[in-house]
């Protein structure tokens, strides 16, 4: 639970507060509401940019989370050509993308107001598993920070690899 004077602390995503990254978190939820019953690219970025958060960002995560969930595990949506903004892709990658977002993401929030950064172990792998194969060129697409620093070794936990592919520095 976010405390109401850690609303404006610094996250591990330079130009991010708390605020702002819970922000993200529910405009990319609700962008992948969007894509996952049709919504054409132009769209979902229209939705990127509106603002969900309103006075109680707590309840506008939780409605949001909510509605992903309910979108993105229709089976109907495994069967779709989705129009994301980084290019057509089918519903699982979508939401493969959404729980890459909402792994790192909660990581970066814990690590901002001082709670227990341990990631579900099962859900590291599954994110793992999807983007490592992304390694050489992920500080490319300039979505996840400047990527892997190469200073991590190969038996450091899977956490730890997985945070520093994803730009993060533990």
């Amino acid at each position: 639970m976010v405390r109401d004077d850690q609303w404006n602390l610094p996250t591990p995503c330079p130009e991010w507060n708390v605020t702002e990254v819970l922000g993200h978190v529910i405009a990319g939820s609700q962008m992948a509401v969007a894509i996952a019953a049709g919504a054409g690219r132009a769209e979902a970025i229209d939705v990127l940019s509106t603002e969900f958060i309103g006075d109680d960002p707590l309840h506008a995560l939780d409605v949001a989370l909510a509605l992903q969930q309910t979108a993105l595990v229709d089976s109907v949506v495994d069967e779709r050509v989705c129009q994301h903004p980084a290019g057509d892709m089918p519903g699982a990658q979508l939401r493969g993308l959404r729980i890459t977002d909402l792994l790192v993401h909660q990581w970066d929030l814990a690590r901002a107001i001082g709670v227990n950064e341990t990631l579900d172990p099962d859900v590291v792998q599954l994110v793992w598993d999807d983007i490592s194969p992304m390694a050489p060129v992920i500080a490319q697409l300039g979505v996840f920070g400047n990527g892997p620093s190469g200073t991590v070794p190969d038996d450091a936990l899977l956490q730890e690899r997985l945070l520093d592919l994803l730009g993060r520095r533990p």
